[in-house]
């Protein structure tokens, strides 16, 4: 009988040795070598189970998994399971339905009877207390499985995984950490239960919509387009890939644009992007802002990195901004945080109407990886003139009008305001209510920020 080994797996797939994820992708592939009778994993890698799970992480399962059951599927594919004793209504805090990974609120998502069995469901609602399986995916394994998918997010279904060596070498692998790290805070506080699925679907809609849907797919399409199927590596000459990006800034780096795959089409990205206006180098002036950014008619990044303002301001400067604030003061954090805006439409200026449209995303990349959709509750995306400074998610301040009925910032329940001469910036979320959907879960805060950098880039348009 012939069959994969996990050495055997990863050669061919040549997976990055410092990441440490060949045995996280073995587990995930002897998972769905079972599928559906998941009861029956792990499964021998032979010839009929590499069809399935070749079928299943490139895509090619749709008439079979809808896009939910999918993401359900791989989630117990990447997923440890732990028998427990569960005596009804709850067990260690969590519902049934959390401990069975099976949710009712999708109600497409219908399964036989025999993936019922595999999931002990009737088995549950039949005794009262018994044996039940608590699947969650490690914090670990998914920050592995992270760093591995959003590199090789370009992958094409004929490249050897090979070209992105560069990004694994100990030298970029510290910041390769950081943002990793910032990705893996979406689910939710570091739990020692690891990942459970609501968490795991909530997070992957909303914030990491295109995690599973790049690499992974091209990385196991290998199996249809090499030449090479025994696992044996050769010395071929690697050709030197096009740079992704080809004029990094302090911002936007690989592992930034990498990270904005994960909810902004790749293919708007990829050797499309290129710098409009960079604050260290032209100047924080809305005039060179507005010289650099206005006259370009593709969609636009909007980046802005900065360090958070103690609640006490320590100078007169700080001090002057925060009079400009409600009185109203919800927490922040500490340190370095990173907000952005993907714009669909031009930007233009704008006094007393705002720009954007539906297709507008407010995000934060640090501390916390975070994507706000925009809402039809409230058109105000985006303001930018000299007067008022930049803002997202709220009018326009209005401050040459002489008669503008309050002294202090706008500021809508998700929005980003940058002050006139782009020194200062708050980020608030206060819930639901404005243009830019709320329901992170995380609690209502306000980041007062010194502004360090502001990047714009230009995307899909010619290099």
């Amino acid at each position: 009988m012939l069959y994969w080994k996990e050495d055997t797996l990863v050669r061919f797939l040549e997976l990055p040795e410092p990441l440490g994820v060949g045995g996280i992708i073995f587990q995930a592939a002897s998972q769905l070598g079972a599928f559906p009778f998941e009861n029956l994993a792990p499964a021998i890698l032979d010839f009929g189970a590499l069809v399935k799970v070749v079928a299943l992480l490139t895509g090619r399962s749709k008439k079979v998994l809808k896009r939910n059951e999918r993401l359900r599927t791989l989630f117990r594919a990447f997923a440890v399971r732990e028998r427990r004793v569960h005596d009804g209504g709850k067990e260690g805090g969590e519902e049934v339905g959390d401990v069975l990974v099976y949710d009712s609120d999708d109600g497409s998502e219908d399964l036989s009877l025999a993936a019922l069995e595999a999931l002990d469901a009737i088995n549950t609602h039949e005794h009262k207390k018994q044996d039940v399986h608590h699947f969650h995916i490690p914090q670990e394994h998914m920050k592995k499985l992270i760093m591995l998918l959003f590199v090789i997010s370009p992958l094409e279904e004929t490249q050897s995984l090979s070209i992105f060596a560069p990004r694994f070498s100990p030298e970029s692998l510290e910041s390769l950490d950081r943002t990793a790290e910032n990705i893996l805070r979406a689910f939710g506080p570091l739990k020692t239960g690891g990942i459970t699925y609501p968490v795991f679907k909530k997070t992957i809609r909303s914030n990491i919509p295109f995690l599973f849907d790049q690499g992974l797919p091209a990385l196991f399409s290998h199996f249809l387009f090499s030449k090479n199927v025994s696992g044996v590596t050769t010395r071929e000459a690697i050709p030197e890939p096009e740079p992704l990006l080809d004029h990094p800034g302090e911002i936007l780096t690989p592992d930034t644009l990498s990270q904005l795959s994960l909810f902004i089409q790749g293919d708007r990205l990829w050797r499309r992007v290129r710098p409009l206006y960079i604050g260290s180098d032209d100047g924080f002036s809305l005039g060179s802002f507005e010289t650099k950014v206005c006259k370009w008619l593709a969609p636009t990044i909007i980046l802005v990195s900065g360090t958070c303002i103690p609640a006490n301001p320590s100078n007169s400067r700080e001090r002057a901004f925060f009079d400009l604030l409600p009185p109203r003061r919800l927490p922040s954090a500490d340190g370095r945080v990173v907000y952005g805006v993907f714009l669909e439409s031009p930007w233009k200026v704008s006094h007393k109407e705002c720009f954007g449209d539906s297709q507008t995303l407010l995000f934060q990349l640090e501390p916390v990886h975070t994507v706000w959709k925009a809402s039809t509750q409230s058109r105000e995306y985006a303001y930018f003139n000299k007067d008022d400074g930049i803002g997202f998610g709220t009018a326009p301040q209005g401050f040459k009008n002489s008669r503008r009925p309050s002294p202090y910032f706008n500021i809508g329940p998700v929005s980003l305001v940058l002050d006139q001469g782009l020194e200062y910036g708050v980020f608030t979320y206060a819930g639901e209510g404005g243009a830019f959907r709320g329901g992170t879960g995380r609690g209502e805060w306000q980041d007062r920020f010194e502004v360090e950098e502001i990047e714009v880039w230009g995307c899909g348009g010619e290099r």
